[in-house]
C-alpha cells in the first residue's frame, strides 16, 4: 500500500488534515502510511514497516479472519483510551493481496451511544468505589473483599464469570469464583487450565503492568485459556502492590468482547483490590507480631527470674547433699533409717534436674555443637514413634531429602522434636495422624515480611503437625509457660514446652504454634542453617601449591581437594625435601607446611627459604600451637591453622594469599 492508493482515493489532503489517527498497513499488518494524529498517539519512535502488534503491543486476530470479513475489527488500546479499527481494502492489482484501513477513534467519537453508555458507566462506577472504600475501612476478610470486588466487576463489565486467583505465603493459590449463571461446572477444571496457562500470562502481565485482553484467535496471548473456558475473551488483570503479585482478576465473556471503558475500570478495581489485600494482611500481621513480641518480652521475663531462683535453689542442693552425705556416716544404718535418706537424696536429685531445665529456658546455651544432618535425625526419630506409638495413630513424613546441615546438640534437637510427638499423641483422642514435615525455606527481601521474628537466610523448617482437639484461643499465648498444662490433673504436667523454647532460643532458632479447636495443631521450628565461611568457587589458573607433611594420608586428601578447584599441586615429606625441589627443580606460588616436620621443623624450613631469597607466600598448620607470632614474623609466614581445620578455612586462606 502506498501514495498510488491514497491518490486513487482522492483522499490524501484529507486524511492529512484529519483529527482522528489514520495509517494504511500491508497484508502483514505493518505500517505504509500514517498521519500526523497517528504519529502523535503512537509516538516519536519509527512507525514506517513496523507492524501494529508490535507497536501497541497487543495481538491480532489471523489475517484471513480480517480479510474475509466484511465488518472492520475493534481492538480496544486501554492504555491509550482509543479503539483500533482495521478495516480490510482489497487491491486489484496484481495478486489481488490484501491491504488494511487503520483508524484509532476515541471512545466518544467511535460511536453516538458509546458516549452516553460511557457517562453511565462513570456514574456506576464512582458509586461501587465509594462503597468498596466504605466497606475496606471496616472488612478483615480478603476473602469478602475480593468476593465484593468481583460482583461488582462482574455486572460493570456485564461478564458471564468472574474468577480472583489470590497468592498466599509461598506462591500457593487461592480460588474465589463469581458464577451466578454456573458456567464453570468444573473448578477443579478450571484452576488446572489457569495453573497451565500462568507462565506465559503472568510473565506477560509481570512486563506490563496492566490488564491482558485475551481473544480467541490463535495467535493471540492466553488463547490457550480462552478455549480452556469456551469463552470469547478474556480480561486478566494483575494485582501489585510494592512490587509484589497480591492477586489476579480474570474475567470472561461468552459471545462478546471488552471495550476499553472496561478494561480501564478493570484496572482501576484491580489496583483497589491490591491495596485491600496489602492492608488486610498488614493489620493481621501488625497484630500476629504484636502477639509474638508480647509473648517473648513475658518468656524473657520469666526467663530471667527462673534463671536467679535456679541458681539459688542449687546453693540449697548442694547443701542437701553434703548434710546427706554426713548424716549417712552419722546415723545408724537401719533399713527404716537408709529408706529415708534414700528418699531425701531421690527427691533431690529430681529437683537437680528440674533447676536444669530453669536454667536451659533462663540462659539458653547448647551443650557442645556439632554438624547436625536433620535427615538422618528426622530418620532415626520416625523409627522410634513408628515403633512405639499407639497403632490408631497414622504417621506421615513429608520430609525433603536434602536438608541443609544445621551447627547444634543432636541430641537436644531430638529431645525437642520427640517431646512435640509425644504431645501430638496426647492430644488425639482415638484415630488420628501426626506428621512430621521437614523443609528448607530462604528468608529474603521477597517474603520477609512473613517472617518478622526471623533475620534474613537460610533456615531448616521442622513441623509437627497433628489432628487433635487442638488448643483454643485464649491458651495459646500461655503453652510456653512453665508448668502451664491443657491435660487432666492426673495426667500430669512438667516443663514441658518451657525447656523446648529454651533449647530452640539455645540454637538462634524460632518456633511458631497455629491451632483450631477440634482440628489440631502445628508447631513450625525455624533453626538457622550452617554455613561455613563463603568461598570463591571459581577455578584457579594455573597457580602450583606446595603441601609439605609427613603425614601421608592428609597430604593426599588436602591434595586431592585443592586439585578439583584447578590448583596444581606438589607434595613433599620433610624439610629437606622442600628446600631441594625448590632450589633445584621447581617455583611454587604458595607453601603449605606442617609445623611438627621430621629433622627441621616447619618454621625452621622456612627461614632457610628466606636466606635462600623465596619470597612466597606461607601457610604453617599445627595440632597444637608451640610457637608464638614473633617467630612467624621473623620468617615472614603469612598465616597459621590449627588442626583440625575445615577445608573451606584452607581455601579461603588461599585464595586470599594468592
Amino acid at each position: 500500500m502506498s501514495d498510488d492508493l491514497l491518490r486513487s482515493l482522492n483522499a490524501i489532503d484529507l486524511f492529512e488534515l484529519q483529527n482522528t489517527g489514520i495509517a494504511l498497513a500491508d497484508k502483514n499488518f505493518k505500517i505504509t502510511w500514517f498521519n500526523k494524529s497517528f504519529k502523535k498517539t503512537a509516538g516519536t519512535g519509527r512507525i514506517k514497516g513496523i507492524s501494529i502488534s508490535s507497536l501497541f503491543n497487543i495481538s491480532l486476530p489471523e489475517i484471513d479472519q480480517i480479510s474475509s470479513s466484511s465488518k472492520s475489527i475493534v481492538v480496544p488500546l486501554p492504555s491509550y483510551g482509543k479503539n483500533l479499527i482495521l478495516t480490510s481494502i482489497a487491491q486489484q492489482k496484481k495478486n489481488g493481496s490484501n491491504a488494511f484501513f487503520v483508524e484509532l477513534f476515541p471512545l466518544s467519537d467511535y460511536s453516538g451511544d458509546i458516549q452516553n453508555d460511557q457517562i453511565i458507566q462513570n456514574l456506576k462506577f464512582q458509586k461501587e468505589l465509594q462503597e468498596i472504600l466504605v466497606l475496606l475501612l471496616k472488612e478483615k476478610s480478603v476473602e469478602v473483599i475480593t468476593e465484593e470486588v468481583l460482583s461488582r466487576l462482574y455486572n460493570i463489565s456485564k461478564s458471564d464469570f468472574g474468577i480472583v486467583v489470590l497468592y498466599d505465603r509461598d506462591d500457593k493459590k487461592h480460588y474465589i469464583y463469581f458464577d451466578p449463571q454456573n458456567i464453570l461446572s468444573s473448578k477443579d477444571d478450571v484452576e488446572k487450565a489457569v495453573n497451565y496457562n500462568s507462565s506465559f500470562i503472568t510473565k506477560w502481565l509481570e512486563l506490563n503492568r496492566r490488564p491482558l485482553l485475551a481473544l480467541n484467535h490463535q495467535n493471540n496471548i492466553g488463547y490457550g485459556l480462552v478455549q480452556s473456558l469456551n469463552c470469547e475473551s478474556i480480561c486478566i488483570a494483575p494485582c501489585y502492590f510494592d512490587n509484589v503479585l497480591q492477586a489476579e482478576i480474570i474475567l470472561g465473556k461468552l459471545s462478546s468482547t471488552f471495550s476499553s471503558s472496561h478494561i480501564s475500570i478493570v484496572e482501576q478495581f484491580a489496583t483497589i483490590l491490591s491495596f485491600a489485600i496489602s492492608n488486610i494482611k498488614t493489620r493481621e500481621l501488625n497484630q500476629a507480631l504484636e502477639s509474638r513480641l508480647l509473648q517473648a518480652q513475658k518468656l524473657e521475663t520469666i526467663g530471667k527470674l527462673s534463671s536467679g531462683m535456679a541458681h539459688d535453689f542449687n546453693n540449697l542442693l548442694s547443701s542437701i547433699f553434703g548434710s546427706l552425705n554426713l548424716l549417712r556416716n552419722r546415723v545408724p544404718d537401719t533399713e527404716s533409717v537408709t529408706r529415708l535418706i534414700d528418699n531425701i537424696e531421690n527427691c533431690s536429685i529430681r529437683a537437680k534436674d528440674l533447676t536444669k531445665g530453669l536454667l536451659a529456658f533462663g540462659k539458653p546455651t547448647p551443650k557442645r555443637k556439632e554438624i547436625v544432618y536433620p535427615n538422618l535425625l528426622l530418620n532415626e526419630l520416625v523409627k522410634v514413634i513408628v515403633q512405639t506409638f499407639p497403632k490408631n495413630l497414622t504417621i506421615e513424613e513429608k520430609i525433603e531429602n536434602n536438608l541443609h546441615s544445621i551447627l547444634g546438640n543432636s541430641t537436644e534437637i531430638y529431645q525437642i522434636l520427640l517431646n512435640l510427638c509425644v504431645n501430638a499423641k496426647e492430644a488425639i483422642e482415638g484415630k488420628g495422624k501426626i506428621t512430621i514435615a521437614a523443609e528448607n525455606i530462604l528468608i529474603d527481601e521477597k517474603n520477609s515480611i512473613n517472617y518478622p521474628l526471623l533475620d534474613k537466610g537460610k533456615y531448616v523448617k521442622l513441623s509437627v503437625s497433628d489432628t487433635g482437639i487442638g488448643i483454643d484461643e485464649e491458651n495459646l499465648p500461655k503453652i510456653f509457660d512453665p508448668y502451664f498444662s491443657t491435660k487432666q490433673k492426673d495426667t500430669g504436667s512438667g516443663l514441658g514446652l518451657y525447656v523446648t523454647y529454651g533449647i530452640i532460643k539455645a540454637h538462634n532458632g524460632h518456633v511458631e504454634v497455629s491451632s483450631k479447636v477440634g482440628e489440631g495443631t502445628t508447631f513450625d521450628v525455624y533453626i538457622p542453617v550452617f554455613e561455613p565461611n563463603k568461598i570463591d568457587k571459581t577455578k584457579a589458573g594455573n597457580k602450583i601449591i606446595m603441601l609439605a607433611d609427613d603425614e601421608e594420608m592428609l597430604s593426599d586428601i588436602l591434595g586431592e581437594m585443592l586439585e578439583t578447584y584447578g590448583y596444581y599441586v606438589v607434595k613433599v615429606k620433610s624439610s629437606e625435601e622442600v628446600i631441594q625441589v625448590l632450589t633445584e627443580e621447581i617455583k611454587v606460588d604458595l607453601l603449605i607446611i606442617d609445623y611438627n616436620m621430621p629433622q627441621m621443623n616447619g618454621i625452621e624450613c622456612v627461614g632457610q627459604l628466606r636466606k635462600r631469597n623465596f619470597t612466597m607466600p606461607v601457610i604453617i598448620s599445627s595440632g597444637s600451637l608451640n610457637f608464638d607470632d614473633v617467630e612467624l614474623e621473623k620468617v615472614k609466614i603469612n598465616s597459621k591453622l590449627l588442626k583440625p581445620y575445615e577445608f573451606e578455612t584452607m581455601l579461603k586462606t588461599i585464595q586470599e594469599l594468592i
